[in-house]
């Protein structure tokens, strides 16, 4: 699609259904009213500047999403007003029942990471989220009560110089009340359409104290939601199904079922074998053995829908807990104290995962032993007692034990912030220095483990029988345990600024800003015993815990400079020294011109850089296991790596060296009169040594490539000769180690546009229109430091289009709203410079692209029942739309991207807010 005619297309739009927030063309219509009436005019804050200043407009693009808007949606947690910002590509998504951070979330501005954008409170960073993820770091969304919120500005160029050297995609900054009197409460209730995800929510706010007369104020804002699971196999067709055969794919039901599949290699033909133990399996389960390992093996097996047969969450249960305070002292007429506290608890709880049971050579459960009773009498040699099966002589068991409790993991993220200081006026100078103290603690329950030696021990000695579920039951209480571990991240942190006018020049004045910082960052990781013991079984196991921290001192300046009147320019610079990374600067240049009252110019480069956190180069790593596609060991013939699965190691690397990256912005904005205005921005970032792991499908691809490098280790068992004869071209792999490293170089760029409206209708009402679209140009990496750079933009993960719009209409004690979502079409491909797997596998037709997804969300409210009292409905999804068919080639997920791919389908909310006067 060509950028031109896109634009022209989203103007066109924008201009038909037209949308807004219009939070900067009020504010400047009351700088002009003040003017009028000689009041003097108040100079505020910007996000993306210390400066304050009359004029809002600065030269970054800010979009603002106010309480209005927040609430309209019918959102109850930060997450779920940040993931359709149409410049947000995915990021950690909350719901996801994988991985090790059930319940948190987090941002991904660009798509170049979470660990690119800088997420804050009143204009102070927050510390990160304690459990490591080894693959991002992120400040968790779900830590911060949305009740609390006042509006969110998003910074969409890099604001390393002002915020933070790793600021490199861009700023989030949350802003809370500053001060409240009054009560007020509100309730809401939710559910979604399939009778799960149940929600309760209430927040109460009380607040007291007038700054003018009383010369304090304090509020308290308790916010506290419950949510119920939602499970995957109440969604609709492919959603809750491997299955996808009616869908124009394969059936991706697994060997892994109960009681279970034995397969060997036949001694004469050199072919698979395979057998189910379930004697009575449905004939809707019993497929041919070809299924799974290819047209050259024998027999038939009972397959497992992991979806469907089992109680998987889509999403799982939450509690939440946050209080939020905030007390403001006016000391005289220049001074003023204040203090900040916020308690945040958030308990997430997923459940319902299968224990899955491999047995084979090079597993903790080796094949199934020639004594054991369910190995296959007429594979044992009657004179001499040994094995006839072909190649190296095992039975391999596959098998998922359902008759035991499902795994789960039990989440309860603490998040606490403290925070005192004291701000005022010296003359012409606003001055504010502060302490904090910020932690994030995550207590993580992994419930109904198995302990690995009894159990491993049982299955060795006969004892432990694949479905006989009662002669299991004395073993089962035996081996059955929970374990715990707990991790913590700090922020210690001071900080103190000046801002104000150094001296005149003919165009005005220059303003300037001075700041310094000190903090203090710190983690401890504290994993369970039993899994640093590795008795946990098909558990990876872990290292034992470790205690890292480091400081950082910071100064910082900013200029402001009028050249002439319509012509302003802005220069900061930063200085950071780590006490673990040497020190670096990073400076940043603005440009604003108005060429008229009606049109301003405006462009900004800045520079980044972003030191390795005390996850990334510690020298921990983090075992699990990992499912991929194996091109050695699939294709026409041969399919036992289509979907395979194997013991996996990633994380930390010491020997890292820090990113550093450019960025850039020019855009314009557009205002031709008092109820439109527009804004179009083109970006570009370009980040080095970006710090990453390499594309493991890459890595399988091309294994010379990355021979000898400790970043990317497959190991491999020899290749037997009945694999080699079945058409394999290399041996099973039994462990994947990618690291993070330093990748190499990659660079995005795009347009950013949005559409803003206020229109009164008369009679009619108001109609306050948005339109906020990004458009991903380019997105392009390489795979390693030495190979060429591909493009990425419009691959699987990497729509090229994101869009939000949305119509807002108040009459009276009316109010109503539509809003969309867009995520663009995207490739199937996930790399463009590779075979399209599909066509290798007979499925040509799902190489091309993946279908758009856009959702509508609907609001309203009434307040004119009774005084004070104002009740809400939303629903979300309301046509119910179904996330675009999009099976992967390695994994049996039917969703392109499941943090901007929902699964829950429509949802229903009802809420009353009731305000005591």
């Amino acid at each position: 699609m060509k950028l031109n005619r896109l634009a022209f297309a989203l103007s066109s739009i924008g201009f038909c259904t037209i949308a807004s927030t219009a939070f900067a063309q009020t504010a400047l219509t009351k700088e002009e009213d003040k003017k009028k009436d000689n009041t003097p005019i108040q100079r505020v804050e910007v996000t993306g500047s210390n400066i304050k200043r009359v004029n809002i407009e600065t030269a970054s693009p800010v979009q603002v999403i106010s309480k209005e808007e927040i609430v309209r949606s019918g959102a109850t947690s930060l997450n779920d007003v940040l993931r359709n910002v149409s410049a947000n590509i995915g990021g950690i998504d909350e719901n996801r029942t994988g991985g090790f951070t059930a319940g948190a979330a987090g941002l991904n501005l660009r798509g170049i990471g979470s660990q690119a954008t800088l997420v804050l409170i009143n204009g102070r960073r927050l510390a990160a989220y304690a459990q490591p993820e080894y693959q991002t770091t992120f400040v968790d969304l779900n830590s911060v009560p949305i009740g609390a919120v006042e509006r969110v500005e998003i910074l969409k160029d890099g604001a390393s110089a002002i915020y933070g050297s790793e600021a490199m995609a861009g700023v989030v900054n949350i802003i809370l009340r500053n001060n409240y009197q009054g009560a007020e409460i509100s309730g809401s209730y939710a559910q979604s359409q399939r009778s799960d995800g149940e929600q309760l929510r209430s927040s109460v706010s009380y607040g007291f104290g007038s700054l003018v007369e009383d010369h304090y104020n304090v509020y308290a804002t308790l916010d506290v939601r419950q949510v119920k699971p939602m499970f995957i196999n109440k969604r609709d067709g492919y959603l809750s199904t491997q299955d996808l055969r009616p869908y124009g794919y394969k059936d991706n039901r697994s060997l892994y079922t109960f009681p279970g599949n034995l397969y060997w290699t036949d001694k004469a033909t050199g072919k698979f074998v395979a057998r189910s133990l379930d004697p009575n399996c449905p004939a809707d389960r019993l497929v041919p053995a070809s299924t799974q390992f290819g047209a050259n093996s024998i027999g038939s097996v009972c397959v497992f829908d992991d979806l469907k047969d089992s109680k998987y969450n889509s999403a799982g249960k939450t509690d939440r807990v946050g209080l939020t305070s905030r007390g403001t002292w006016q000391i005289n007429s220049t001074t003023e104290a204040f203090a900040e506290l916020m308690i945040n608890q958030n308990k997430a709880v997923v459940s319902g995962v299968p224990h899955w049971f491999a047995g084979q050579n090079g597993q903790p459960t080796p094949a199934l032993p020639i004594t054991h009773p369910q190995y296959p009498k007429d594979l044992i040699d009657p004179v001499t007692g040994k094995t006839l099966a072909g190649g190296n002589g095992s039975v391999r068991v596959r098998a998922s034990l359902t008759d035991f409790p499902g795994q789960g993991l039990d989440n309860t993220t603490l998040f606490t912030r403290v925070l005192t200081g004291v701000k005022g006026t010296y003359k012409n100078w606003d001055w504010e220095t502060a302490l904090m103290f910020n932690t994030s603690k995550v207590d993580s329950k992994s419930s109904s483990g198995i302990l690995a030696t009894p159990f491993i021990n049982a299955y060795k000695n006969g004892t432990f029988l694949f479905g006989n579920s009662a002669g299991n039951a004395d073993l089962l209480k035996k081996i059955m345990t929970d374990s715990a571990s707990n991790f913590k991240s700090g922020m210690y942190l001071w900080d103190g600024k000046v801002t104000g006018d150094l001296f005149q020049l003919p165009a005005g004045a220059v303003s300037a800003a001075f700041g310094a910082e000190a903090r203090r960052e710190t983690l401890e990781v504290n994993p369970s015993e039993l899994s640093v013991a590795g008795e946990l079984y098909h558990r990876a196991q872990e290292e034992p815990g470790y205690k890292r921290a480091r400081n950082i001192a910071s100064v910082y300046t900013e200029l402001n400079v009028p050249i002439f009147k319509q012509l302003e320019a802005s220069f900061a610079a930063r200085y950071d020294k780590y006490s673990d990374y040497g020190n670096s600067t990073t400076p940043k240049a603005g440009l604003k011109w108005s060429v008229t009252p009606e049109l301003v110019i405006r462009g900004t480069y800045a520079t980044g850089f972003r030191a390795p956190t005390l996850v990334e180069n510690s020298s921990q790593i983090k075992k699990a296991f990992l499912s991929y596609r194996d091109p050695a060991r699939c294709n026409d013939k041969f399919l036992g790596g289509c979907q395979w699965s194997s013991a996996y190691e990633g994380g930390s690397n010491p020997n890292l060296k820090p990113e550093t990256a450019d960025s850039f912005t020019m855009g314009l904005v557009w205002e031709p009169t008092n109820w439109f205005n527009a804004t179009l921005d083109f970006w570009q970032i370009k980040r080095k040594d970006e710090i990453s792991t390499f594309d493991l499908a890459t890595v399988l691809a091309n294994p010379a490539r990355y021979a000898g490098n400790p970043a990317a280790v497959i190991t491999r068992d020899p290749l037997t000769a009945a694999d080699a004869a079945a058409g394999a071209t290399a041996g099973e792999i039994t462990n994947v180690r990618l690291l993070l490293t330093n990748v190499a170089q990659t660079r995005v760029r795009g347009v950013d546009m949005t559409l803003n409206g206020r229109f009164n209708a008369g009679e009619y009402g108001k109609f306050t229109p948005n339109l906020n679209v990004t458009y991903n140009h380019s997105y392009k990496t390489a795979p390693a430091p030495e190979a060429e750079q591909i493009e990425f933009a419009g691959s699987r993960g990497q729509p090229r289009v994101m869009a939000t719009l949305g119509l807002g209409w108040e009459k009276a004690a009316w109010r109503a709203s539509v809003d969309a979502n867009y995520v663009g079409k995207m490739s199937a491909k996930e790399d463009f410079t590779q075979p399209c797997t599909f066509e290798q596998q007979g499925f040509a037709n799902l190489c091309g692209d993946i279908g758009s997804f856009t959702t509508f969300n609907v609001g309203g409210s009434y307040s004119g029942l009774y005084k004070n009292l104002k009740l809400s409905f939303a629903i979300r999804n309301i046509l119910d739309r179904m996330p675009p068919f999009a099976p992967s080639p390695t994994s049996t997920q039917a969703v392109a991207a499941s943090p901007l791919h929902s699964t829950v389908g429509r949802y229903f909310m009802l809420s009353a807010d009731y305000k005591f006067k």
